[in-house]
Parts: C-alpha cells; structure tokens; sequence
C-alpha cells in the first residue's frame, strides 16, 4: 500500500523520536528502504520512505493515527476518555509530546481492549470536533508544465524566508520538492511567530518563560495537466502569501493562481437528495447532507444540521430556490476496514476539509463526480502518435512514460542520442527552434529559427535526448502483458506493434499496439493475423475512431494487463462469456460470479465448493457492499428451518468454513496485515470490509 502524499509533514515526522519510529517499525513492519539501515536512519529517510515505498496496512493506519491524534484536540480526547472509561492513565507514558501520545496509544491498543475502546472513541470525537485536514484550491490561468523543479524549489524558499522575515515568522525555512508524473509537492518547514509561554524546564522548580519559535509544516501540491494548486497550510494567514509567491516563483504571475471559486454548492440547490443518489464512484456505499449553512440575503443565515438536511428542509417545507448554500457537511461511508463515515466539509469558494486523510484521492473524485468542485479540462496529452519520429528529450519522455522511464532507457527501449534541435528554456512552447551546432567537446551553440527567440550556448545536457526502439518496446509490452505466443517483429514504418495472443477465460484477445495512426486498412491485417482470436488495438486516448474494428482507449502509454482485457473484452462483445475477474473494477478485492459459481479475492481464486455454507456466507456479505447483514438473514439463507433454534450459530459456522480458503487466498496474493476481511459488526451481525464486485 502505497502512502498518500498527504501524510508528507515533515514537521510531524520529526516530533516523533527515532527510537519511537524504530519501536513501530519493529512492531508493525519494516518500509523496505529501511531495512538495511535500522539502527542509523533519520527522519529525513523516514519522509522518504513515507514518500515512496509501499508501507503496510497497519503503518498506513499509524500514520493516520499520528496526524487525526497527534493534536491538542487529540491529546484532550485521549485523556479525558480515558478518565471517563476509568481507564489508567498509566498505560500510556508520562510527559509524552501530543505526536507520541498518538503512537504510543495507537500501538498500545493492538493488544489491549480498554486502550482499543479510547482509540476508537477518541478517534470519533476528533473527527466530530472538526479537527479536519483543511486545504484550499485555486486554478491557473492555464495548465503548465514546470521547468527545472529543483531549481524553483530553491527559489521558493527565498522568497518564503524572505516573507517570514518580514512578517516576523522568523528566519527557518526549508522546502523539499517532489516531482510525481507531473504532480509537484513542496514541502513546506518553516518557523513561526514568537511564544514566551510560562513554564518549568524538568528539573527545575523555579517558574520561567521560555521563548521558542514553533514549526510548522506546509504541503503545496500543483498539478500541471491541470493548472491547480492544492495549499494546505497549518495557519490560514499562508494561504494568500503562498498563492501569491507559487505564482511569482513558477511563472512570474503572482496573480497567476486565480482567487476564483473553485467549489460551488449550486448541485445540492438545483437537484436536491437525487444529487447524492446513484454516484458511480465505485468505493463510496453513499453520501448524506449532514450539515449546510444557508445565506438568504443580508441578514439571514441559517445553519441546518440532522441525519438527513434534505428531510429537515422537506418537514419545515423551506425552498431550496431562495439563497444559496455557502456550506455543507457531507457524510460519507466507503468500503474499508473503519466503520467511520469520512466526514467532509465544503466552504465556498475554495475551502474543503477532509477528515481521513487516506480517504482524500477518493473524495476528490466524489466531489468532482457530483460537480461540487471544479475541474478544468485537461490540456491535451502527448502521446507516442503526436511525439512521432520518437527522438526527445528526457523530460518529454518523462510525461509520457512517467516513473517507467528510468527502466525503459536501462532495457535499452529508449537510447541516449544528441538532438539536432530543441526547445529554448525560456521559450518552451515555441518549439525545437534552437539549431544544435557543436563548437567543441561538450559545448554547443543553439542558433535560434525566429527572431523573437534568442540564440544561447547549450551544454551537453540541453542537447541530450532519447529515441525509441520500437522492436525493444514491443517485446517489454509482450512480457508486462503476459504474452508468450504470436505476434510479428517490427520493421520500419510499421504503423503497429503486433503483440499475439492473450487469453481470457475460454477466449482469446489478439493484442495490437499502434505507434502512429493506422492505416484505413489495419481492422483486416490484424484479422488475418489472429486466425480466429477477437483482435484489438490499443490506442490513445481521445483519438476520434476511425473504423479500425475493435480498439482499447488508454490514457497511459503503458498499458496494464487487467486494463486490456477488461476493455478488450467490452470492446469485442464477448465480456459475458469470460469469468466474472476479467469483468471487474480494478479497484474490487473480492469478485463474485453468480453463473459460474466462482469467487476470487485479491485476483486469487478461492478453492470453495459453489453453494456451500462458506461459498454463501461470502456470496451474502459481498452483496451486502460494506453493510452489516445480520446472523439471521445468512442462517434463513443457508438453512432457514435452523433460524428458530440455532440462534447465530450456523452464521458462525459459515464463516469458519469459509476462514480457511479465504486466509489461503490472501496469503497467495501477497498480502500482508489484512486482519479478518469478514470481521463482527457489533453482536449479531457481519460486514466485508473488502471492495466487492457481484456479476
């Protein structure tokens, strides 16, 4: 499980102690980038980690813990449940900063019932204080890429420290970059105003203030394809100073970042409780209007809040029509292990807050399905067609081909060579209009095509790039999609790569890659070739259809296995005669088919005898999408003359029969720390805590 740049505070990484870290580590599990160096890491190798290796469940909860806890707010909960609970304070150490309180009593409570009870408790009563992850968004004038990301890191932490020395925020800052396939995260350290709290240093009894300057962290997140920032910052008074100085540093336009509304409430106004029904965000069960504040004019403002809002407004018999909503509170439930609805509050124009912060990918998409925020069109995407001959530079290559550049130049797919022209770096959107003209070893000189651009001495680097190898590529493309037979060599000018024959179920896909555009003719070439499989053609995204038979549409040049055979099975009109697997969401854990009696958790298919009690037990709970589904609906559906006189005990016996080939699964999928995926929902009742697919 790959952690959310979410959890990047460095800030909050840091008021952990190493040897609290190295104690979760032990208990939990080791990140991978850690396990050589377990007794001399840092904070800074935790962060990276965090950043960029794939962490396990029960980590990726204790860092959920660490920052929905590691609060005032939280510490405040802890205690004072605790008191409540009468549970001794003594479980927990004395003295304890708020961040370690919160991971000592995360893992305190894996082995002891009264610390799990405050946890659970705790973990509520923040959530329902509004002690929220909070960020704001704001658009470009247009999408763009960025140029020289380090550098501009460099940059934004001058201006940054300059601004904190102004304002009296003191003279600490420090910013991390990361470039994620075109999505660019600063990393935010920096101090903030003077306190002079009373208080007594340990050991001492004489009271004193002790000045010291807080730190806080800040994450700035830009999308390029998109032309949005995301801001979360700890004080409300950065968010204009970061928006202003990300615009000066990126594209010198403090006022490049618009301060538009990028949320609008209008949906829930025009359309009323239908705008929350049939969401087709496949993770959410469903969504209600738990809370809205309603501006009528000058004078009014109401706050309305109940289980339902649009029920409340039905009973008062108030028109949505009047005013506008500036507010809501959505409550939504989602399929995992935690029966806490995500909590998310939308403050017009640009504030939302999200309570679970592994929830925010998932939010975002909710939100932008129900129109909530606004999202531009993307600016059109490079593709292999529009970048043919196929000779760029590095950083072209690195939009198309993302994090898999790096192995594709070691496989020798993409291969170093010089360019004869290329783009000036201050002028990149005018095109390769520097002529490459070597002066000596190393050096170069670019004489510009057009006068508005400048002739400018070039490096070794500047001219550097990469060319594909189409033949390399086709046979990385056979191997990550699982192809061992047919297929045809490329020779040049070859509009497609012929990749052979994948099978699915009883079927077989013929698997072509187009290079460039095809030729009117490709449908019949490719029908010859597959003697009797269902051909397909991969192609890009938004390429018009122009009578090539059946085509798979991919936003990703590199395209995944499930991906093709999940749309090339839709594509050729035969989905439903494949096993249920090849039909599913990528996202589904655990997949149902009803025709052929097959269950598969994890893409591992159980070895359960179809209509057995375990086969059933599964079948229901997976039906039952995250809810609970009591004892007795699953013994009326095994054994319905039992269901007077067994009480829960045939539910039960169910579940045992099916813990075996489920464990047994889930144990060849590789995955790790997945606890009970059929776990007790309070007495009486069961719930799947696994994403399902029933066909």
């Amino acid at each position: 499980m790959q952690m959310s740049l979410t959890y990047l505070d460095q800030s909050a990484i840091e008021e952990v102690p190493v040897d609290l870290w190295r104690e979760v580590f032990d208990t939990l599990s080791w990140p991978p980038s850690l396990t050589d160096k377990q007794n001399r890491f840092t904070h800074d190798d935790i962060a990276a980690a965090i950043r960029s290796d794939e962490l396990s469940e029960s980590l990726f909860y204790a860092l959920e813990s660490l920052h929905t806890l590691g609060t005032e707010a939280g510490r405040e909960a802890i205690i004072s449940i605790m008191q409540e609970r009468r549970v001794q304070l003594q479980a927990l150490p004395e003295g304890a900063s708020e961040r370690e309180l919160a991971m000592r009593l995360y893992l305190g409570q894996r082995n002891d019932a009264s610390l799990a009870d405050v946890f659970a408790r705790a973990q509520v009563q923040v959530q329902e204080s509004g002690d929220q992850r909070r960020y704001n968004e704001f658009l470009g004038i247009e999408p763009r890429p960025i140029q020289h990301a380090k550098k501009k890191g460099e940059q934004l932490r001058a201006a940054v420290l300059q601004h904190c020395k102004d304002a009296d925020l003191g003279e600490h800052v420090k910013v991390d970059v990361l470039d994620d396939d075109g999505i660019y995260v600063f990393s935010i350290l920096r101090t903030d105003r003077m306190k002079k709290p009373l208080g007594i240093i340990p050991g001492q009894v004489a009271r004193r203030l002790i000045p010291h300057r807080p730190v806080h962290g800040d994450l700035l997140r830009y999308e390029a394809n998109l032309g949005r920032l995301r801001i979360a910052a700890r004080t409300t008074s950065m968010v204009e100073c970061y928006r202003k100085i990300l615009g000066e540093v990126l594209f010198n336009d403090p006022e490049f970042f618009k301060d538009d509304a990028i949320c609008s409430l209008s949906v829930l106004q025009e359309r009323g409780r239908a705008a929350l029904e049939n969401l087709n965000v496949y993770g959410v069960i469903n969504v209600r209007l738990a809370e809205c504040t309603w501006e009528c004019g000058d004078r009014s403002i109401m706050v309305l809040r109940d289980r339902d809002c649009f029920s409340l407004i039905e009973r008062h018999g108030l028109s949505l029509t009047e005013g506008s909503l500036i507010q809501a509170k959505l409550k939504v439930s989602t399929h995992g292990r935690s029966t806490r609805p995500v909590t998310v509050n939308i403050r017009v124009p640009s504030r939302i807050e999200v309570s679970q912060r592994t929830k925010e990918p998932l939010v975002d998409e909710l939100l932008d399905e129900l129109g909530i925020r606004t999202t531009p069109p993307p600016a059109p995407k490079a593709d292999l067609w529009s970048l043919h001959p196929w000779r760029l530079p590095l950083p072209i290559w690195r939009t198309l081909f993302g994090n898999a550049t790096d192995e594709l130049v070691k496989q020798n797919i993409l291969h170093r060579t010089q360019l004869e022209a290329v783009p000036h770096p201050d002028h990149p959107t005018a095109g390769n209009v520097l002529r490459v003209h070597q002066v000596s070893a190393g050096e170069f000189q670019g004489v510009s095509d057009i006068l508005e651009v400048p002739s400018r001495s070039l490096s070794a680097t500047d001219v550097e790039g990469l060319e594909l190898n189409p033949e390399q590529l086709r046979l990385y493309l056979q191997n990550t999609l699982g192809i061992t037979s047919g297929g045809v060599a490329w020779s040049a000018g070859n509009d497609v790569l012929e990749l052979g024959f994948l099978p699915v179920g009883d079927e077989q896909l013929y698997v072509a890659y187009a290079l460039r555009q095809p030729s009117s003719d490709i449908s019949n070439r490719l029908r010859a070739q597959a003697a009797g499989a269902h051909p397909i053609l991969i192609v890009p995204a938004n390429r018009p259809d122009q009578n090539w038979g059946a085509t798979v549409s991919l936003d990703d040049a590199l395209p995944e296995r499930q991906q093709v055979i999940r749309k090339g099975i839709y594509a050729c009109g035969i989905a439903d005669s494949v096993p249920a697997i090849h039909r599913a969401p990528a996202a589904a854990e655990l997949v149902i088919d009803t025709n052929r009696k097959k269950i598969w958790i994890k893409g591992i298919e159980l070895q359960i005898t179809p209509d057995t009690q375990g086969y059933l037990f599964v079948e229901m709970l997976a039906r039952g999408n995250g809810a609970p589904v009591s004892a007795d609906t699953i013994t009326a559906a095994i054994s319905a003359a039992r269901l007077e006189t067994d009480g829960t005990t045939t539910a039960r016996q169910a579940k045992i029969k099916a813990k075996k080939p489920v464990e047994k699964a889930l144990a060849e999928s590789g995955a790790t720390d997945l606890g009970d995926p059929f776990p007790a929902a309070g007495t009486g009742y069961y719930r799947c805590v696994l994403k399902p697919f029933v066909d």
